[in-house]
C-alpha cells in the first residue's frame, strides 16, 4: 500500500465519523423540537408550577377560569399587607379559583382593594364570582352609623356586620361616656356613638369599636369648640332637631329655636317640648309620622308631652349640621312648627297656637291624601 492509499483511507474514516456525529446532532434537535411542541400543545398534560410564595404560579398552565358561583364552602384568611397577587395565588392553591390572571384582571377592572380578614368563599369559583364574594364580605365588614340612628339601630347593624352580639351588649348596655374616657355626665351612650362609617374586624373586641365611636364624638366636640360641660345640652337639642327638622340648615336653626322657646320664660306650652320624636323614641316611629294619645300619656321620662324641660339625654346620634343648629338657633319668637308637606320638606312655623292650627290643618290634608294613596 502506497502512502497515498494510507492517507486516502484515513480521510475516509474521518469523514465517516463526522457523518455519524452530524446525524446524532440532527436527532437531538428533532427530539428537542418535538418536546417543545408537545409542551406548547399541552400533549403531556402539563400542570401549573407553584412555589410556596406563589412566585411561579401558573407558569406553564393555560390561563383559564372556572365558571359559575362555585360549590361547597371554604374559609379564606387574607393576612394584613397581602398584595392582590399574593391573594390570587393563595386562592389558586386553595382551589377557589383556577388561575391568578383572570382574577387579577377582574380586581384591577373594578379598582377593588382587598382587605385583610376571613372570608366565606366556595371551591372552583369563577374569578368574577370570587371578587364578588370578597367585595360583598368587605361591604358587610363596614358599619355605617347614619345621622339620627339610635343605639338600638346601631347595635342591630353592627351585629349584621359581624360584631359579636354578647360582646356588644356588654360594651354598650349600662355604659356611660365616662366609661370610655369622655368626661360628660350622661345616663347612657345614646347620642355619643358618632355617626360615621367604621371598619369591622370580627377578631377585634366590640368594646374597641365602641371606644372608636366615643373617641370620634370627643374629637368632634373639640373641633367644634364645645366645652364638655355644655356638650350634653347641645347633643340633646341636636338630636331633637335631627329628627324633627329637614336637612335644610335654615329649617334646622328655626326648629332649634322653637324648642329653646318652649322651655323658656315665655313658653306657650307650659315648659313642655311636646316633641313627637321623643314619643317615637319610646314606642317606635310610624310610617305616617303620627303618635297616639295613649303614647303621649306615657310616664316614660323621655315623653316630652308629660315631662317638662329637656329629655334625660339625646334620642339619637345627631350629625354636625344639627349640632351647629343647636349651638346657634335662629332668632325668632316661634313656638310651633309642623311639616305641612313631608314629601316636599315644607315646614311652617307659627308664633301662636291659633296660627299653628291653620298649619296643622294643612298637614292633616296631606295625611289624608297620603293614607289614601298608600291604602
Amino acid at each position: 500500500m502506497g502512502i497515498d492509499d494510507v492517507f486516502e483511507n484515513k480521510g475516509t474514516r474521518k469523514d465517516a465519523r463526522q457523518r455519524r456525529h452530524n446525524r446524532k446532532i440532527r436527532r437531538r434537535r428533532i427530539t428537542a423540537i418535538v418536546v417543545v411542541l408537545a409542551l406548547i400543545a399541552g400533549v403531556s398534560g402539563v400542570v401549573a408550577v407553584s412555589t410556596a410564595s406563589g412566585a411561579f404560579s401558573n407558569l406553564f398552565g393555560a390561563k383559564k377560569d372556572y365558571e359559575g358561583e362555585g360549590e361547597g364552602s371554604i374559609d379564606v384568611t387574607v393576612i394584613p399587607g397581602a398584595s392582590a397577587s399574593q391573594v390570587a395565588n393563595q386562592l389558586v392553591e386553595e382551589d377557589v379559583i383556577r388561575s391568578a390572571d383572570p382574577f387579577l384582571k377582574e380586581v384591577e377592572s373594578r379598582g377593588f382593594v382587598i382587605k385583610a380578614g376571613t372570608f366565606k368563599m366556595r371551591k372552583r369559583m369563577s374569578s368574577s364570582a370570587a371578587v364578588d364574594a370578597l367585595e360583598d364580605a368587605t361591604a358587610a365588614q363596614r358599619l355605617t352609623v347614619a345621622e339620627g340612628h339610635t343605639i338600638k339601630t346601631i347595635k342591630a347593624n353592627a351585629i349584621k356586620a359581624g360584631v359579636n352580639e354578647q360582646q356588644l351588649d356588654k360594651a354598650i348596655d349600662k355604659k356611660k361616656p365616662k366609661d370610655y374616657g369622655l368626661d360628660i355626665d350622661a345616663p347612657n351612650l345614646e347620642g355619643y356613638l358618632y355617626p360615621a362609617t367604621y371598619d369591622i374586624d370580627p377578631s377585634r373586641p366590640a368594646e374597641a369599636l365602641v371606644q372608636d365611636m366615643v373617641n370620634k364624638t370627643k374629637d368632634e366636640l373639640n373641633r367644634l369648640a364645645i366645652p364638655h360641660d355644655d356638650a350634653h345640652y347641645y347633643l340633646t337639642l341636636a338630636s331633637l332637631v335631627e329628627k324633627e327638622a329637614t336637612s335644610d340648615p335654615e329649617v334646622q336653626a328655626k326648629v332649634a329655636r322653637v324648642f329653646v322657646n318652649r322651655v323658656g320664660k315665655k313658653s306657650q306650652t307650659g315648659g313642655l317640648l311636646q316633641s313627637d320624636a321623643t314619643v317615637a323614641y319610646i314606642h317606635g316611629a310610624r310610617q305616617d309620622l303620627t303618635t297616639t294619645k295613649k303614647e303621649r300619656e306615657s310616664n316614660n321620662p323621655y315623653n316630652t308631652y308629660k315631662h317638662k324641660g329637656w329629655t334625660p339625654g339625646p334620642i339619637n346620634s345627631p350629625g354636625e349640621p344639627a349640632v351647629r343648629a343647636a349651638m346657634k338657633p335662629a332668632k325668632g319668637d316661634w313656638q310651633f312648627f309642623v311639616a305641612t308637606d313631608p314629601d316636599n320638606g315644607t315646614v311652617k312655623f307659627a308664633n301662636n297656637y291659633q296660627e299653628h292650627q291653620k298649619n296643622v290643618e294643612e298637614f292633616r290634608k296631606w295625611l289624608r291624601e297620603h293614607r289614601k294613596k298608600n291604602g
